[in-house]
């Protein structure tokens, strides 16, 4: 399975990053998805061994 980090929290699966986040109540569109230094879309699949770091990201004016 994939691992992604969100805040320290580990979160496994396989499949589009999107889809484990929200499995996981989380709202992938609230992140910017990391894997390999490389930012990617959250559309992205990810199997076995896979790491993909979640950054929150915050807007407002």
């Amino acid at each position: 399975m994939a691992i992604i980090t969100v805040g320290g929290q580990r979160i496994e699966g396989n499949g589009k990053i999107e889809d484990i986040m929200r499995s996981n109540d989380q709202r992938p569109d609230a992140f910017i998805f990391i894997m390999e230094g490389v930012p990617v879309p959250s559309d992205t699949e990810v199997g076995d061994g896979e790491k993909v770091d979640a950054i929150r990201v915050a807007s407002g004016g």
